[in-house]
């Protein structure tokens, strides 16, 4: 297997000798563990007579049979009333591919999500192993270093097996297409931002291309990554280091660049229709008023949507009036705002999903022995990487982004498996660590 385009150079042989065989055995585990999901869920979903277990699949389904039929981008809802930019156009273009290739036909495409999470799980590996480096994991206090190589294994094995992560490639949702671009875009970025100790230029353009090009796609793929990509190439030049700010910029101008020229047919689309800039979704306001008005739980509750003042409207007054609506409850209710924010972490970060779909009690018993474990070495991965700027904002930045925008918009376990996919990295340090304390190292 190949590595990320810059990051040949810092890939030690050491991890092709001790780990190539083993990593392997990871991917192979990872593919067949989607694969076993993917015929799960199929059952379940043609039990029930429906393409997948959430409502959004029919939106992505009927978007991407515009696009196959090169008929207009559009979904009519309520009958008669046009959307052009419900959905960004990425996982319905997945969709439409898979069509060319396999028909319209739904196990296919959970088939191909497999092998994408695969690829996750492969990615999870290469950021892992160059974010734990050599010259970072000898501390000051003197503590024996990590192992890059077996760190790696262990994030990629807990990639590979995790039940969210696991599920998640199964389900007809954006999550098993943005998951595998954005950890693209964390691993092409440990190879543009060398770390500590490493004389690589920083900044270096054909991986921050990468970085641009994964960053687009994944925005296209899941427009509430849109506001990360600028926070993350911002912070890459912050905590650059003295001397490699100017390198830094270089390589976050060209990121930016890549990015905005991955988007520019969206955007082309969207002002010819709309006759003006819609950089991702005309679906914020909806988003937004679900997390914030006098019904709101913490949960995804849209019936609002069939009211008789909100329903006739055209996607774009609907959107402005919704979001109206949720600043005007945000600034009349702070206390409450503050409260639902507090509901919807405790959401986020629950060891047991809240989905009606998988509501069980024993779901949430194994869910609970899978989650607190992890949690707890994730915490300890945290620590031991508490000055290491970078590991913590590739590893961890994702995990902290998506909690902050679910505290305002809805929040669930679905929205933080994305995020937990490479605080893997971290998950596997804090294992190490704790093994050697156990072993006196």
């Amino acid at each position: 297997m190949g590595a990320l385009p810059g990051t040949e150079r810092t890939w030690p042989r050491s991890f092709a000798i001790t780990g190539g065989l083993a990593a392997v055995w990871v991917i192979e585990a990872a593919l067949a563990a989607r694969v076993a999901a993917a015929e799960a869920v199929q059952w379940i979903a043609t039990r029930q007579h429906v393409l997948c277990l959430f409502a959004d699949t029919n939106y992505y389904w009927a978007l991407a049979r515009t696009i196959r039929l090169g008929s207009p981008y559009e979904i009519m809802l309520w009958s008669d009333i046009p959307h052009f930019a419900l959905r960004t156009p990425g996982y319905p273009l997945f969709l439409a591919a898979c069509w060319t290739f396999c028909g319209e036909n739904a196990f296919a495409a959970r088939l191909m999500q497999a092998l994408l999470g695969a690829w996750s799980v492969w990615l999870v590996m290469v950021l892992t192993r160059r974010v734990v480096t050599t010259s970072e994991t000898a501390t000051d206090s003197g503590r024996a270093g990590l192992s890059p190589s077996v760190v790696a294994l262990t994030a990629g094995a807990f990639a590979a097996l995790e039940p969210y992560q696991v599920a998640n490639a199964a389900f007809l949702l954006s999550e098993a297409l943005f998951v595998p671009l954005m950890t693209a875009m964390l691993a092409s970025m440990a190879a543009a931002w060398p770390s500590r100790g490493d004389s690589a230029s920083n900044g270096r353009i054909w991986p921050a291309v990468c970085v641009g090009i994964f960053a687009g796609l994944a925005v296209l793929s899941r427009p509430s990554w849109s506001l990360a990509v600028p926070l993350f190439l911002g912070v890459w030049v912050v905590c650059s280091g003295p001397g490699r700010m100017g390198g830094a910029l270089r390589g976050a101008a060209a990121a930016a660049a890549a990015a905005a020229l991955v988007m520019t047919p969206w955007w082309v689309l969207n002002a010819r229709v709309s006759g003006r800039f819609v950089p991702t979704a005309i679906w914020a306001g909806a988003s937004l008023y679900d997390g914030l008005n006098p019904r709101a739980d913490g949960a995804s509750e849209m019936s609002f949507l069939g009211d008789a003042d909100v329903w006739p409207l055209d996607e774009s007054a609907q959107d402005v009036l919704l979001r109206d609506r949720a600043v005007a409850f945000a600034l009349a209710n702070p206390g409450r705002t503050c409260r639902l924010a507090l509901i919807k972490a405790a959401r986020f970060w629950s060891p047991w999903p809240h989905a009606d779909v998988v509501k069980s009690p024993w779901i949430a018993v194994v869910s609970c022995v899978v989650t607190l474990p992890i949690y707890g070495l994730l915490a300890v991965g945290l620590f031991d990487r508490r000055r290491d700027a970078r590991a913590l904002v590739l590893c961890a930045g994702p995990l902290l982004y998506f909690m902050l925008i679910h505290m305002v918009f809805v929040s669930s376990v679905r929205y933080r498996t994305p995020g937990m996919t490479p605080a893997f990295g971290l998950v596997a340090v804090g294992l190490s660590r704790v093994r050697k304390l156990l072993r006196g190292g």
